[in-house]
């Protein structure tokens, strides 16, 4: 059966861009992955060297389900590397992804170095091998707009009226997926929920500013080489727009800041997009708390220039380019504390996982909590089934022990 509407929304918090800590799809041919309905991933493998390679058994043709029974999927824990932003590379987060997939990108430097406060976002690829099947954390974009001619900018930013996450989602499509279609729509306030903390509404001399959130998906049809694909995108977005009267018979002026987190999507032939798998890979990304602790150092420090830079070229400006100037600085301290918020809430049990003891890496690993039952094989793999009579050895031939909920 062929998938024409999104699902229902379940009742979940989910974190897009897997966190950074994060949480930033696709068509791709056998040569390997086209890319995704975002920009181009960095080619690099996101395995840590001397990490434990997990054997490629399965086709992944139809990697998301291979020889399981119906309602079970059997998972690899991948590593998505930081391989430039501190004195040595970092695992920035782990996901889960189907056994057999391949990997590409990463955490990525110098995006939209003049426009982008954090300096950082994510553009991390897994794909399986005939590249039908796959998905995307891509990047996180920013952009301007006044209604006023000439008004002061920040260098390097694209000036865009695009004024909510609808408008946004339909031109990040056109231009990442030419002659796509967008089949559903609809608004995802469960994404939208933990970032709610930003959203304020500030009185200023003659005028006000206004920050909100908003988060949505996005069901696209598209050919590739004759076959018709799918593909859910979704993403969340930080909104700032300042609003000034008029003085003198002047028109009143506007100023607009926004911010997408690094967003996902998943792509499949068409009757084939599992939209359950693309929500247990979504949620599964368990930041590295070292690489937090760097990432909140640097977006503080950040956070401090940007503030100070503000402060002394409202100087040397008029009036309404000195709020102009305030607001930017606002918006450069909102998108700071939205990543360092996004990080910390994806280490918590709040987005439809359960936390279980992982004999075969240490630790713990996080797992959808959506199957009734949850296995791990002598390889290190992961099955999530929820098929009560499941028996790893008759299906796959290998042991495996059932894991049980951490104390």
């Amino acid at each position: 059966m062929k998938h024409i509407l999104l699902p229902p929304i379940p009742p979940l918090i989910l974190l897009i861009g897997l966190g950074l800590g994060l949480v930033q799809s696709l068509a791709a041919c056998s040569k390997g992955p086209e890319g995704g309905a975002g920009n181009p991933a960095v080619a690099e493998n996101a395995t840590q060297p001397g990490a434990r390679a997990l054997p490629p058994t399965v086709n992944t043709a139809t990697a998301a389900t291979g020889h399981l029974p119906e309602g079970s999927v059997r998972l690899q824990r991948v590593q998505i590397m930081d391989r430039q932003g501190f004195d040595k590379p970092m695992v920035a987060t782990t996901v889960l992804v189907p056994v057999g997939w391949q990997t590409q990108g990463g955490v990525v430097w110098g995006h939209q170095p003049q426009c982008s406060s954090s300096g950082y976002t994510m553009d991390f690829q897994a794909y399986s091998r005939d590249g039908l099947f796959g998905v995307h954390v891509f990047p996180g974009e920013q952009w301007q707009w006044s209604n006023q001619a000439g008004t002061p900018s920040t260098a390097g930013c694209p000036t865009l009226q695009i004024t909510s996450i609808r408008q946004y989602l339909e031109a990040m499509t056109a231009r990442a997926r030419p002659g796509a279609q967008i089949l559903d729509f609809r608004a995802r306030p469960d994404i939208a929920q933990p970032l709610k903390q930003l959203e304020q509404y500030t009185p200023m001399p003659l005028g006000d500013m206004r920050t909100w959130v908003e988060a949505a998906e996005v069901l696209i049809g598209y050919q590739h080489e004759g076959r018709a694909m799918r593909e859910t995108v979704a993403a969340a977005a930080v909104f700032s727009l300042m609003r000034m009267q008029g003085m003198a018979g002047m028109p009143s002026s506007e100023f607009l800041t926004g911010v997408t987190l690094p967003g996902f999507a998943m792509r499949a032939p068409d009757g084939e997009l599992d939209f359950r798998l693309a929500e247990l890979i979504r949620r599964s990304g368990q930041p590295n708390p070292q690489w937090q602790a760097r990432i909140a150092q640097h977006n503080a420090k950040i956070a401090s220039i940007n503030l100070k830079g503000a402060q002394q070229r409202s100087q040397i400006i008029a009036q309404t380019g000195e709020e102009i100037r305030q607001m930017q600085a606002d918006s450069w301290r909102k998108q700071s504390q939205s990543f360092d918020y996004l990080s910390r809430e994806s280490s918590e049990a709040i987005r439809g996982v359960e936390t279980y003891d992982d004999p075969y890496h240490g630790g713990t690993v996080q797992l959808d909590n959506s199957y009734r039952h949850a296995w791990q094989l002598n390889d290190g793999t992961y099955v999530l089934t929820d098929d009560t009579s499941f028996d790893p050895y008759a299906v796959l031939g290998q042991d495996g022990q059932q894991l049980r909920p951490s104390p």
